[in-house]
């Protein structure tokens, strides 16, 4: 849901908070809805302990000053009293307008994990799955760009595609961003076909490395995986960083996997082994 919400404001999709909670795994998120649970119920033993005791003060003072032994301490002591009592009064609307606000709170951020779980499971997996349905898209999903793309100077979630045509694949960096959805493509080899040739155009070939390492820390456990892509295009060399993919880990590794396939495929024409899904031909795009 919060995904659904922000990708559509680059401006709002490139905060800390959202980055933080759609880099989170859903183990992550968990183990925080559990802690603010159990946060709840040890200062709601306390809340309860304290309202206990100033009840019991508040009785015991009462009793004393208006009841038997109200004769024998005073009239000083009996408008001393009234201050105590007021103040005991205070604490325990004080104690209860507390625990009503946390109990909202932190029952409101359980009901958002479970509705930003659903929606993400339903709708963001819908929306990849019309994504890779096309027929130029061999595989999409969802992930953080971190960095190292000479136009994207702002680190924000994304959607990935692996698309273009057989003998022309690209990595698609894709923003989602209202009126129209940008694209940012990292050609898989060079973009004139060739692969010594020198255009005039388009520069030097493009030279296309994947390397996978794990360096983005998790909240709780380990270490996650990050897609490094290195290439070079027009004499520059860049490294993008891509990494907190929907699926996790395994998804990250399968990235790799894939985007070297479809490299190979591109340079050979043999499909790779297995569940694959080929580009199609130059003359099928157009």
């Amino acid at each position: 849901m919060l995904w659904s919400l922000s990708k559509w404001n680059h401006r709002l999709s490139t905060g800390r908070l959202i980055r933080w909670w759609l880099r989170a795994t859903i183990l992550d998120r968990l183990i925080m809805v559990i802690s603010a649970y159990f946060f709840h119920m040890v200062v709601a033993f306390f809340a309860i302990v304290l309202w206990f005791l100033n009840w019991g003060a508040h009785a015991l003072l009462d009793v004393a000053v208006s009841g038997t032994f109200s004769q024998y301490l005073g009239e000083e002591v009996a408008t001393g009293s009234s201050f105590i009592l007021g103040l005991m009064n205070f604490t325990s609307w004080t104690i209860i307008i507390f625990m009503f606000i946390l109990t909202i709170v932190v029952w409101g951020f359980g009901l958002f994990f479970i509705i930003d779980l659903i929606w993400d499971f339903i709708v963001t997996r819908f929306e990849l799955g019309s994504l890779s349905s096309r027929k130029n898209v061999s595989l999409a999903t969802r992930g953080e760009y971190i960095g190292g793309h000479p136009r994207l100077p702002h680190s924000r979630f994304v959607y990935l595609v692996i698309a273009g045509t057989l003998k022309n694949p690209y990595l698609g960096i894709t923003l989602p961003i209202m009126p129209k959805w940008n694209e940012f493509k990292i050609p898989l080899i060079d973009i004139t076909g060739t692969k010594t040739s020198k255009d005039d155009k388009f520069g030097k070939p493009g030279i296309f490395n994947v390397s996978l390492t794990s360096i983005t820390p998790s909240i709780w456990k380990g270490e996650r995986s990050v897609i490094n892509v290195e290439y070079t295009y027009s004499g520059k060399k860049y490294n993008v960083e891509l990494g907190s993919f929907l699926r996790g880990n395994d998804e990250v590794q399968m990235w790799k996997n894939y985007l070297t396939c479809a490299q190979a495929e591109a340079n050979t024409s043999k499909k790779p082994f297995g569940h694959w899904k080929s580009l199609p031909e130059e003359k099928e795009s157009k």
